[in-house]
This record gives C-alpha cells, structure tokens and sequence, in this order.
C-alpha cells in the first residue's frame, strides 16, 4: 500500500471524509456566518435523524472497513457540537461494525490535543489546516481532496486510493 508503512496508525475525520455531514450543514445554514446563528442550529439538531440522512462519501464505507480489517485504522477523530452528537456518531459507527475508539474534539479545539501526533500516526482530514496543524505536531496527514485541487500536501481524491 503506498500510503501506509508497517505499523503506521491511521486516525480519520468523521464529518466530510465518512459521511457527507458538511454538505447538510451547509444546505440548511448556506452562507451564515454568525456564531450566535450556527449555535442555535446545532443545538436543535435531532442527531440520530440527521446522520442517518446523511450520504457517505463515495467509497468511505468499504474503504474503512477494510482499512479496520488490515488494522490501520485505528480511531475516528471528530469534531462534537454536543454530547447528543458525540453519541449518535457512536451508535452509528458501532452499529456499521467498526470497533475503533472515537476521539472526541470540541468547536476549537486542535485534534493534536487529543491524540498525540507521531511519526507513525497519520491523520486523514477533509481540512487543510486541520492537517497542517496534525503535521506542525510531528505527525503525517492525508487530505481528502475529491475536487482535486493542487494542494501541497499528500491528498487522495478517491477514498479507495487508500487501498491501493
């Protein structure tokens, strides 16, 4: 596999590289802009409903099970608005049989404060900054890049890249 050594651990977002989350939240909140407005609609989410409505990105479910099978994958890392959400993205996982731990970040808050970036630990993210900040750490990123834009970084475009 090109994109994993032995014994490299791969810890991956949920929201944009699982499931196509982002694009709901968008859809209902198009181009707002004020914190006060985003809280508000976050806070009256019904969670289970609203990941269940969600699409997966292309490839993600295969691809993570069995990049599970293979034990790189080792954990979800993903950004919570509320213990609701942090709970119905466990059910969920666990419900699809993925066994990996979910580490849990707040609105703010850095991944790398949560899980410690390594040489071996490799972050799969939708964000760019979310990687630079995982690789400033010590740690190695993959950007999850579909519109294949030219990015300094080491992206896929397809999930099922991961595999090859």
């Amino acid at each position: 596999m090109k994109y994993f050594d032995e014994g490299d651990i791969l810890l991956s977002d949920f929201d944009g590289v699982f499931l196509d989350s982002q694009k709901r939240f968008e859809e209902v909140m198009k181009e707002e802009t004020s914190l006060e407005k985003w809280m508000d609609f976050l806070s009256g989410i019904h969670w289970k409903s609203f990941i269940r409505d969600c699409e997966f990105i292309p490839g993600a479910l295969e691809t993570f099970t069995e990049l599970q099978k293979l034990q790189i994958l080792k954990g979800f890392i993903t950004c919570i608005h509320s213990f609701e959400e942090g709970k119905e993205k466990i059910l969920f996982l666990r419900e699809l049989g993925f066994k990996v731990p979910i580490y849990y970040t707040l609105p703010e808050q850095q991944k790398s404060q949560i899980y410690v970036p390594n040489a071996k630990v490799i972050l799969l993210d939708d964000k760019i900054s979310n990687c630079t900040e995982w690789e400033l750490k010590n740690g190695r990123s993959i950007l999850y890049n579909p519109s294949f834009k030219s990015t300094s970084k080491k992206y896929v475009k397809y999930l099922t890249d991961l595999l090859k």
